[in-house]
């Protein structure tokens, strides 16, 4: 099996529908963090992953897991270097002594850091929904060896029997 399994160790659920947490969360991250709306989805389908694998209800096999977690990484070194080069334009620059050039370094700083829905904010929302992916992926992992360790004792225990007879 490649990619990931969705259930419980053990069992099948089928994969859930679109606009769930998987859907939620890519659909955020392209979107980008100059939409509150798509940082939130990011942070809420992150921390919906999370609770699918912690209940036991999304696992992933190791080539899946080490895409997601390339993937993951990417994101977060990539929001780190923009989060510092975004602070920079939180502070209002030295544009020239001009009411509008005022205006401007105002404006900049604004969209910055100038309120919840700015890029800051934004910024860290996704970053958080994303370190809470890639501890889910983590989790679905060990959810992934575990299922398959079952299968395993569960394929010896029928060769065994079939063996016995």
């Amino acid at each position: 099996m490649s990619g990931s399994q969705f259930g419980a160790p053990g069992s099948f659920t089928p994969p859930p529908a679109a606009g769930d947490a998987g859907a939620n969360f890519l659909s955020g991250l392209l979107d980008g963090p100059t939409d509150s709306a798509a940082a939130q989805r990011v942070s809420t389908g992150g921390s919906h992953l999370k609770s699918l694998a912690e209940n036991g209800q999304f696992a992933v096999n190791e080539e899946g897991f080490q895409a997601y977690i390339k993937a993951c990484d990417f994101f977060i070194d990539g929001y780190d270097k923009m989060l510092r080069e975004v602070r920079v334009l939180a502070g209002a620059a030295r544009m020239g002594g001009s009411s509008y050039a005022r205006s401007v370094a105002q404006f900049n700083a604004q969209v910055a850091d100038g309120d919840p829905e700015a890029l800051i904010p934004n910024l860290q929302l996704m970053k958080r929904g994303v370190e809470e992916a890639r501890e889910a992926m983590v989790i679905a992992r060990k959810n992934y060896r575990e299922t398959e360790e079952a299968h395993t004792v569960a394929f010896a225990e029928l060769n065994k029997k079939l063996q016995e007879k």
